[in-house]
């Protein structure tokens, strides 16, 4: 005797994820592994949301992350028109169990095949992390988990009608009674047709009005939460002033007679959330490291997010060194400005929000405001493309200046759905986190990505270091406030 599914939930769902896997790869007896129960509809649903949640851990990390209900809406919308072709193609093929008797068996393939594509997309998102063939073109491929799902379930809704005998009998958990059935009648051609579009346009076409940064594990920052805004909106463009007023008086003067480290951080490019992931998650590891609350300030573009943070722009970049110098001990404290976003050949970092029309920054325009603020201690990050070029103008006997790559060279991981790019993970979350050392996390970082490169006979990014003599000395005296030995490790 087949078990109860309501008495079985277990059994239950591992036998409908089982059937979404023979429903993924087009195999004829798949139906006969539904078992269709409203809590299983219910525990489907729970698993995909679980699934997504495990993947925002692996991006984010666990330990440095916050929970975002406003998100929940956006990451479980799929289930709604699931139902609804669900609803449709019964009354299409389920003339003889019942116009609607089929809905069951029909919405339970549909989530147990969701939670089958979230594993694979999943997958693919992890394996563009690791090999960066994949990451260069994961834009286009993150759309085949979604297409190859919406054509599973549409072969599955053809289908579904030759089983419908077999289908009825695991929706009620009777065992068979031996009763003689008639085979079902074929689907003519209409109905055929008009099931499969049903069902493989309901899965697919609602994405494409879907957010796909939204998450239920994020970065910790207002990112997570902000409502997405238009940018265009005379309310976004106006907020922006109080929003960078307020950010600025955020920061609190340096206090004692210790040195202490001041952070800005820069997302320069609106149309990738990966640079507000990015800058983000930098400040709050830099904040957790050296102790930076309420001494530092994130800048970022976002046209997902245009609220989330003060517009990154190179106004008010150069308002936040001015006032970071207001609030410094110049004589003995150290600014850190972490900028992230595309970089050019003609080595300008790209700021970019449209329909704004903002400027890139150039190394000569960074040195300029620096230098016209009066911060002496600088330790300058820029996570782009062709970001070498941004150390020789920069160089001063007070200054360290890191870069993702030579002048002449890409880096890569810009996508969109990464939180970081592949030199933010490997100097940030990996190294950084770990070490408490700009240099060492720098050294280690270099390895990584040397390593990860060449295993992809990838063109090496070969990332830079420079640093002066007066900030080598200085950042010996920088103690952090977690991690290893210092923002400077003596070599």
């Amino acid at each position: 005797m087949r078990p109860d599914p309501e008495r079985d939930f277990a059994g239950g769902l591992a036998g409908n994820l089982l059937g979404g896997f023979a429903f993924w790869f087009f195999l004829p007896g798949a139906w006969r592994l539904v078992r269709a129960r409203g809590s299983q509809l219910l525990g489907l649903f729970l698993l995909n949301l679980a699934l997504g949640v495990t993947y925002d851990f692996y991006a984010v990390g666990t330990g440095a992350g916050r929970f975002d209900p406003l998100a929940l809406p956006t990451v479980s919308f799929w289930a709604l028109p699931a139902l609804a072709a669900a609803w449709w193609i019964a009354g299409l093929v389920g003339e003889r169990t019942g116009a609607r008797r089929g809905f069951l068996p029909l919405a339970t393939a549909a989530f147990a095949l969701s939670c089958i594509e979230s594993l694979a997309a999943s997958a693919l998102a992890v394996a563009a992390d690791a090999i960066p063939a994949i990451d260069r073109r994961y834009d286009t491929l993150s759309w085949v988990p979604l297409i190859w799902l919406s054509l599973a379930y549409a072969v599955a809704a053809v289908r579904f009608r030759e089983s419908a005998t077999t289908t009825a009998t695991a929706v009620t958990g009777t065992p068979e009674d031996g009763t003689p059935q008639p085979p079902p009648a074929s689907l003519s051609a209409w109905r055929r047709t008009a099931a499969f579009v049903l069902a493989f346009g309901l899965t697919l076409a609602p994405q494409w009005a879907i957010d796909p940064g939204a998450q239920l594990w994020n970065a910790p920052s207002d990112a997570g939460t902000a409502q997405t805004e238009d940018t265009q909106s005379e309310q976004t463009l106006y907020s922006q002033f109080d929003l960078l007023d307020e950010a600025l008086a955020a920061v609190t003067p340096a206090q004692g007679g210790q040195a202490q480290l001041f952070t800005i951080s820069f997302a320069g490019d609106g149309a990738q959330d990966v640079f507000l992931h990015e800058a983000t998650a930098a400040d709050a590891i830099m904040a957790n490291v050296f102790d930076t609350s309420g001494h530092d300030i994130v800048l970022a573009n976002s046209s997902a997010h245009p609220d989330a943070h003060p517009f990154a722009t190179a106004s008010s970049l150069e308002r936040a060194i001015d006032t970071m110098a207001d609030k410094m001990n110049l004589g003995s404290d150290v600014l850190a400005v972490f900028l992230t976003s595309h970089g050019s050949p003609d080595h300008h970092l790209v700021v970019s929000l449209p329909p704004y029309q903002f400027d890139d920054i150039t190394p000569q325009a960074l040195r300029g405001m620096l230098d016209e603020a009066g911060i002496r201690y600088r330790v300058i990050i820029v996570s782009a493309c062709y970001s070498g070029a941004f150390v020789a103008p920069l160089e001063t006997p007070d200054t360290m200046v890191i870069t993702a790559s030579a002048a002449d060279r890409s880096s890569f991981g810009c996508r969109d759905g990464a939180q970081w790019t592949d030199f933010g993970r490997a100097f940030f979350a990996d190294a950084l986190a770990r070490d408490g050392s700009f240099e060492d996390a720098f050294r280690s970082a270099v390895k990584a990505i040397a390593a990860r490169e060449t295993a992809e006979h990838e063109i090496p990014s070969q990332p830079q270091i420079f640093i002066g003599n007066g900030i080598r000395a200085r950042l010996r005296t920088l103690q952090p406030h977690h991690g290893g030995g210092g923002a400077f490790a003596d070599t």
